[in-house]
């Protein structure tokens, strides 16, 4: 007799439901060309640990600040409390934000521009 295993648990009031259902899965051609844009960004970005840098993400957003760590998934930035150059908007930090570090997800950097 079969039996659904611990991790496929039956579902009341989904009736004929058996297992796990996929939501989605990567292409593995996507897959390997994600691996590859991200092994650039970091190669790109990790001799200039302790530089000043401009980051925009793909939503458009801008973040200046000193790289102080890259790995494999993130970059690390400590925000820049002297704010943008060239009139762009800035959120208004306080005292107590002046040292924050922000971790950036490699995947959405979208332009990295070395400042210093």
């Amino acid at each position: 007799m079969y039996t659904n295993p611990p991790y496929h648990p039956s579902h009341p009031g989904h009736h004929g439901h058996q297992g796990p259902h996929v939501l989605f899965q990567a292409d593995p051609n996507w897959q390997h060309m994600l691996k590859q844009k991200r092994d650039t960004i970091l190669g790109a970005l990790h001799p200039h640990i302790g530089r000043t840098i401009r980051v925009t993400t793909l939503e458009g957003h801008t973040h200046e600040g000193v790289l102080v760590n890259v790995d494999g998934h993130h970059a690390y930035l400590q925000i820049n409390p002297h704010g943008h150059p060239h009139g762009q908007h800035r959120p208004i930090y306080t005292p107590a934000q002046y040292n924050q570090i922000m971790t950036l997800v490699l995947f959405e950097l979208l332009v990295i521009v070395l400042l210093s």
